[in-house]
């Protein structure tokens, strides 16, 4: 391996030091620019509602609740059980709700 080769491959290595530097910089001006704006970084933004099932009080992601209309409103459950018993008007019973 001669000489030149070496300065080839140690300028290479500087250069993309550099340019990982940069990519940082920029990286960390636009997330400061986003705080400063009031906006919530990318990294931070909500995935998922959650919402409280009426039969039991277990909360869950909104996107893996069961949903059923009851009185024209749309409820979510955290499984059919509880569902059928809400249709079926069951009262929650007092183990399952939370105080």
């Amino acid at each position: 391996m001669g000489l030149i080769r070496l300065l080839q491959l140690a300028l290479l290595g500087v250069l993309i030091w550099f340019g990982v530097r940069a990519v940082r910089r920029w990286m960390n001006n636009k997330r400061q620019a986003q705080i400063q704006a009031g906006q919530r970084p990318s990294s931070e933004q909500v995935m998922d509602v959650m919402v409280q099932d009426p039969q039991c009080g277990t909360y869950l992601p909104r996107r893996d609740a069961v949903r059923a209309w009851v009185k024209g409103q749309e409820q979510f459950f955290c499984s059919k059980a509880c569902r059928d018993a809400c249709l079926a008007g069951k009262e929650p019973s007092k183990q399952d709700q939370r105080v």
